[in-house]
């Protein structure tokens, strides 16, 4: 608001400065006509007055500005008036000043070829007007010294007409910039929003495919064991100490997750070796034959690619265990062209109703397949069972 209010003062400033003129012009052009009771006194009033009025009208109506024809009308009214007051008689020359009012408006209001136009006409004119009141050779001199008054008058207005252009320009970038960092003031807390809400579902991920997976297979031995106490105590001692095995590998990855949020697949264990000891523990858990291929050698992962597979399988494991009822459990990963599969099938009893209802381990499974422009389907496995297949690009 300031900058625009300081604009507009300018403006308003300018423009009272040629009313200025024309009345203190007006004044002493008139004390010599009334002085003397010239016949011509109230002619030259009555031109002064309607220059005055003319201004004032043009100046508190700015409409006619925008149209190119009313501008030129309004401009050669003045300059007719202007000139008939130089041509009243008895050829006061001191009405040749109220051209430098002219020499101003005009490159503010018209285009550098249209402006120069009007210049070079006013001081032709001034030229003539001046050798009607002093004859030849004094209105040649005198024409020359007010034409590059006339210039000087028009390049100063040009300079403010450029400059308020440019501060007009900066007003209308700033205002741009304003709400340029409004939105992005917007954009960036829907950003950590979200982020948020990324981070979350990560956790969640991590949490589930990691401890849920142990606690799970905890479970299943401890049920198993409950089982064993009175036909066979010490196999059910053996699955007690497993389960403890379990539970505190379960904390273990559970302090890893909450301090550094990394999965065992990105120490120093390679995917290769992360997948063999996953195999070996479930099988010792489940008691599921379990077949593993890789193949040799391994595609080159990102630490990304690496954990979201071992991820897959995990979970895929898990829920075999759980859901399918199976006896053999196939693992196979492999690349074919521009992306890796992982592919979990099992002989068990398939596909329940409505796979898509399944609980928050598949739906992490999507969402770590679409992470990383890959996709995660459940299908019937040929020859029975259901197959997990986790495909991401390289």
């Amino acid at each position: 608001m300031l900058p625009t209010l300081r604009a507009r003062l300018n403006r308003e400033l300018s423009e009272f400065s040629g009313l200025l003129v024309i009345i203190v012009v007006g004044i002493i052009g008139l004390s010599f006509y009334f002085q003397q009771e010239h016949p011509y006194r109230w002619v030259a009033l009555a031109l002064l007055l309607a220059l005055f009025g003319l201004e004032v009208y043009t100046m508190r109506n700015g409409w006619w500005q925008a149209n190119a024809s009313l501008s030129h009308g309004f401009l050669a009214a003045k300059t007719l008036i202007i000139a008939t007051l130089m041509l009243l008689p008895p050829y006061n020359g001191i009405f040749i000043i109220l051209f430098f009012v002219l020499a101003v408006e005009a490159p503010l209001l018209f285009a550098q070829r249209t402006w120069i136009a009007w210049l070079i006409g006013l001081v032709l004119l001034s030229f003539l007007l001046l050798i009607i009141q002093r004859g030849w050779q004094q209105g040649m001199l005198e024409g020359m010294l007010y034409g590059a008054a006339f210039y000087f008058f028009a390049s100063f207005a040009l300079l403010t007409r450029r400059a308020q252009a440019a501060r007009e320009e900066s007003e209308r970038l700033l205002a741009e910039l304003q709400t340029a960092h409004r939105r992005l003031q917007g954009y960036a807390e829907e950003v950590e929003e979200l982020t948020i809400v990324a981070e979350r579902h990560r956790l969640a991920r991590e949490m589930h495919d990691t401890v849920g997976h142990q606690l799970t297979v905890a479970a299943v031995q401890l049920q198993a064991a409950q089982k064993l106490i009175g036909t066979d105590a010490r196999r059910a001692e053996e699955l007690v100490a497993t389960v403890r095995g379990q539970v505190d590998e379960a904390l273990a990855e559970l302090r890893r997750t909450v301090a550094t949020l990394r999965a065992p697949v990105e120490e120093d264990l390679s995917l290769a070796s992360a997948l063999q000891r996953l195999v070996t523990q479930f099988q010792a858990a489940t008691a599921l034959s379990v077949h593993l291929d890789l193949p040799d050698p391994l595609p080159g992962l990102s630490p990304a690619q690496r954990q979201a597979i071992y991820r897959a399988a995990q979970e895929s494991l898990t829920n075999v265990h759980r859901h399918a009822q199976a006896q053999q459990v196939w693992v196979q990963l492999r690349q074919e062209g521009d992306a890796v599969i992982l592919h979990v099938g099992d002989d068990g009893a398939g596909i329940a109703p409505r796979p898509d209802a399944a609980g928050f381990g598949l739906r992490g499974l999507r969402e770590r397949a679409a992470q990383l422009g890959g996709d995660f389907h459940l299908t019937p496995r040929p020859g029975g069972g259901a197959q997990a297949t986790f495909h991401i690009p390289l």
